[in-house]
Formats: structure tokens, sequence, C-alpha cells
């Protein structure tokens, strides 16, 4: 049976899962018994099982070149309510619509059809079919729109309304069949002049580093002609559709969309969040757990559009942070003023509880990028350096050769390389090395490989914490995604000390949360690095320079009990309000 007529049979006969007769009956018709692997609760209504019996069905390769992962119904009902508390009145206002632009199965437009229908004191709830009138369907797919249009008509029957196919025009939502990023005049054309009160939904992820998910030509030549600047080499389809939802919002109108947590660090989503930020006020943000069909670590920004596109007046007030699988916790609270185009990562370090870098007195003698440079070789030199990589006999340096280093290479003071394999080129090193007279040419990838062969520091990436090691020879070149360090203004153990900071990790951690490939791993940019607060106190920071002077270089390192004094020494020097909660939570997500 294809999808779509699963998706009928479902809508037609299918009853509440807690009658298992009927249940079943219908999961012996579907190809695998789908609906059984649903696994649905009892009190499911079979319009929210529509969409996700649909994806159940879908190959693999088609769901993810397409990025369409539906929504769980008590994450869609918790947003949806989220969303229209910073709209109390928009339930009053029956000529306001709803619009979700990548509707997919329709999860996010029941949750609404739900919220409109529910009763309120002393007014008569508006009928389901009055309900349908209100919702905007679009999608590029003509076959989630048919079964989005299912799910609504199995809602409406439901809640005693006439249905879509009953000929009844107000029982009717508006579906529109285009990209809303490329052909914005499709879902234009649809409102018809027609106030938008809500933008809500789960907008496909589809990563610009992926093959299977890229843009091809065409598209971004569309994408690029309306979004312009905002529009980066990697920026996340995801993004884009912020942009597009407030343009259909305007004075007090929310949006509020799914979205990758790249979005909220990631450099080329830098341009969407500046464009954001001026057209609009982040009333709340919910910040999901980790448990979400695409396996990928999400968050939802709720928006409130300002007049005319003009950029929000006033200092930006205090931002609640919503969790939870139906967005009922409020876990922290963000200044406004602490997200900024380069990051809006202390979203992130409000919902999982980092603690506070703040400073009760003193100042930070300036910033590392001031004493020091940062670097890191792109796709370019990696291919460079696979072309010249060879191994040394008897896993030492010979004379007239540098080392070729990994992340995976570089512990917190210490770069094992010769003591430790690492996987590059597609096979495994035990000391990777590059000769010196091969590095001659005038070539970008050898000049970069040349400039490192000077002390500094490397500093992994991906990590749960800062790992960074000295190269006091400059026999090392760091391969991407290493970033290198190089002193200026500074002795290279001060530089290792501040980059081993427990506090130097907080601020990473909250500048480029949502940048790794996890929630326990950030991936550190030169430009954070640079960005880093420099010590407060100079003592302390002299003193743990002194323990690191002696381990600066390749083969050695401190031991764990130099660490921690290490760590000590800098919380100590950067003087903050609670240097006992810092080490505490620098321990524990080093355990």
């Amino acid at each position: 049976m294809s999808p779509l007529a699963a998706v009928a049979t479902l809508a037609i006969h299918g009853r509440s899962p807690g009658e298992l007769p009927t249940w079943c009956d219908i999961a012996e018709h579907l190809v695998g018994g789908a609906v059984v692997a649903l696994d649905p609760p009892a009190d499911s209504a079979v319009c929210d099982l529509l969409g996700p019996l649909y994806e159940l069905m879908l190959a693999d390769p088609v769901r993810r070149s397409s990025g369409a992962h539906f929504t769980r119904r008590t994450l869609a009902d918790g947003l949806v309510a989220a969303a229209t508390s910073a709209r109390s009145d928009l339930r009053a206002e029956p000529n306001e619509l709803i619009v979700d632009p990548a509707c997919g199965g329709g999860a996010f437009l029941l949750a609404a059809a739900r919220h409109l229908r529910a009763s309120r004191p002393g007014r008569r709830p508006p009928s389901a079919d009055e309900v349908l009138g209100r919702l905007v369907a679009a999608d590029l797919d003509p076959d989630v729109l048919v079964v989005a249009r299912a799910a609504m008509a199995r809602w409406a029957l439901d809640e005693g309304g006439a249905g879509v196919d009953s000929g009844v025009a107000v029982g009717a939502p508006t579906t529109v069949c285009a990209d809303a990023l490329t052909r914005p005049e499709a879902l234009s054309s649809a409102i018809a002049g027609r106030r938008v009160g809500l933008v809500v939904g789960n907008p496909p992820f589809l990563a610009q580093l992926r093959a299977g998910t890229r843009h091809d030509a065409r598209r971004r030549a569309r994408l690029t002609e309306r979004f312009g600047s905002q529009v980066g080499a990697y920026t996340d389809t995801a993004a884009l559709f912020l942009l597009a939802s407030l343009d259909l919002v305007d004075d007090g109108g929310v949006v509020c969309l799914i979205q990758p947590r790249s979005v909220l660090a990631a450099r080329d989503a830098a341009g969407v969040r500046r464009e954001v930020a001026a057209r609009a006020r982040l009333h709340a943000a919910w910040v999901g757990d980790g448990g979400f069909d695409a396996s990928v670590e999400v968050w939802a920004p709720i928006l409130v559009g300002s007049t005319d596109g003009a950029p929000p007046s006033g200092k930006p007030g205090p931002v609640p942070v919503l969790g939870g699988p139906a967005a009922e916790s409020r876990l922290g609270t963000v200044s406004g003023e602490a997200l900024t185009p380069d990051s809006w990562g202390a979203l992130v370090a409000a919902s999982e509880g980092l603690p506070s870098v703040g400073r009760s007195s003193g100042r930070p003698m300036g910033r590392l990028g001031e004493v020091a440079r940062f670097g890191a070789g792109f796709r370019d030199e990696y291919y460079a350096m696979a072309e010249l990589v060879e191994e040394a006999p008897g896993a030492t340096l010979p004379d007239g050769y540098a080392a070729l280093v990994s992340s995976g290479l570089i512990d917190p003071g210490e770069c094992r390389w010769g003591a430790a394999t690492m996987r590059f080129a597609k096979r495994r090193w035990r000391a990777p090395v590059v000769a010196l007279d091969r590095l001659t040419g005038q070539t970008a990838p050898t000049r970069w490989a040349r400039r490192q062969l000077v002390p500094k520091v490397l500093v992994a990436s991906q990590t749960r914490v800062i790992e960074a090691a000295g190269d006091a020879r400059g026999a090392a070149i760091g391969l991407t995604p290493v970033v290198s360090g190089f002193p200026e203004d500074i002795s290279l153990a001060h530089l290792l000390a501040v980059l081993c900071s427990p506090v130097a990790t907080l601020q990473v951690a909250r500048t480029m949360a949502g940048s790794g490939m996890g929630r326990s791993g950030v991936r550190v940019s030169a430009k954070a690095l640079a960005d880093l607060d420099l010590p407060v106190e100079q003592a302390p920071w002299d003193e743990a320079a002194s323990l690191l002077s002696a381990t600066c270089d390749l083969g050695s390192g401190p031991t764990v009990a130099t660490l921690h004094a290490v760590h000590e020494l800098m919380v100590a020097a950067a003087a903050v309000d609670d240097p006992v909660g810092v080490l505490a939570w620098f321990e524990a997500a080093t355990a």
C-alpha cells in the first residue's frame, strides 16, 4: 500500500488507538505493520497520526533529502501555547490567520486548531469549520499537503464540524503548494491581504554541508535574490524561514519556528540573526532536550514582529527560556543584551544551567585577540597535507620534518603525537609527518603550512571543554579543524594558561552553543578564541603560566595535579562571582 493510501485508510476508517480491534485491522493492510510501529498512546487522536504514518512509510533517503520530520503532538501543542502567550487576543480575532509555511503533515495547524477551539469564559467557542477557515497550510510537496488536509478534515469531523470536503466554504483551510522561500508571491496571494497573527511550524532542516540536502545552483540563486547577504555558503534553510515568516506578519504578529541549534551560533547564520533582531522582539525561546525525531539538537524562538519592519525600540528586555517536551518548564532568563549577531548561545547556557561568568569587581585586562593571533586551515590545506603525509619511523620526529596533528591527539595541556594513533586521509597513522623540503612551493596551502612552523598553541575542536597543547619548537602543523594560537604580546605559557581556564571554556560554551555535533561538544573558532577575556588578576595568571611553562612542547604534558592547580589559579585570576560553581561545573564536564 502506498503512503497516501495508508493515510487515507486511517483517516477514513481509523478509530482511537485504544480501540485495538479496529486499530489492528487497519495495521494488517499497511506495509510492514507501519501503524503498529507508531506505538501511539491510547488517548491519541487519529488526526495526529496521519503525518507520522506518512513519514514512517517514506524511504529514508526521501526523508533526509526533503528535511521532513513531523512533530509530536505534545511539542506542537506546547509551542503553540507558548507562542500565543505573546498574543493573548489571538483567539478573539476571527479574521486573523495562522500560517504554517512548511506544514508537512499539519501537526502545528492541528495544535493551532485545538487552541482556537478551546473554550473561553463567557465566550462561545468558534465552530470547527470557523477554525479551519483561519488556517493556511503551505508546502512544496503536494503529497504532504494531501496528508495535512486529511488530518484537518479528520479533526473537524471529530469536533462535529462539516469537514473539509463538505462543500461548506468556511470550513476549508487555505492550502498553497509552493516553496515559501523562493515563491513568496504564491503564499501572499493566497493570504489575499488578510492579517497574519501567527506563523508557526517545523520547517525542513537542510544543512548545506551535506551533499544530499545542499541547494542546487538555481535554488541558491533564487534564495540569494530574495534574501541577499543573509544567505551564506552554509546557511541552513530553516533559518531563512524565519525571515520569510517575518515578511508575513506585521506589528504584533508572532513567529515561532523550530530551528536547528546551529542557527544560534553558526557563522553563516549571523546575517539571519542580525536581520531578525532588526525586525522583531524575542519574546521567549524554547530549547529542546535532545529527543527530537530528526536526531538534531533544536530550539525555537518566539518572535513578535515590530511596526513596519522597524527595529524594536527601547532596551532589550529579559527573555524567558522554556524547556521540556511540551515547552512547559521555565528554565531561566537571559538578558536581551546578551544576544548579539555573533551568538544567541546564551539561550542554551540558561537552559543547561551553565554558571555565571559575571564579576562583581575588576575588569579583564583586554581580549585574548589583542595579545595573540588565531587561525585555522580549511579544505584546501587539509587535502594538500593529505598528499604529502608519510609515516615517521620509530614514532619520533626526524630532523627536517613537521608533525601533523589532529584534534584527537590534543588533550588539555598535552599533545599525544607519537604516543597515540590518529585517523587522517582515510587511514590510521602513528606518527604522521610532512617533509619540510616539500613545503617550498608558493601555493596557498604550502605557505599556510610554513606559517605554522613557529611556537604556538594547538586547540582541538568538537570537544566538551577547550583542549589546548603547546608547541614551543614550532614543529607541528595543526590539521583542519585544529585552531592555532600564536602568541604576540604574551608568552606561550600565559596563552596556554588562558585556554586551559574553566572560565574560557564557559565563555566559548556560551558563545558557540549549538555549533557542535551534540550538546556535550563545542566547535571552537578562531574568532571565539580571540574574543575570550584576559584575566583580571595578574599574580595567579603568572603562577599558572609558571606551572605550565615546563610542559609547553610536543611529547610533554602537565600532571593531573598540576592541571587542577592551573584551573583553580585561572578561576581566581578571572575574579568571577561564583568560583566554586565554575570549578564544580568544569569538573563535571570533564568527568
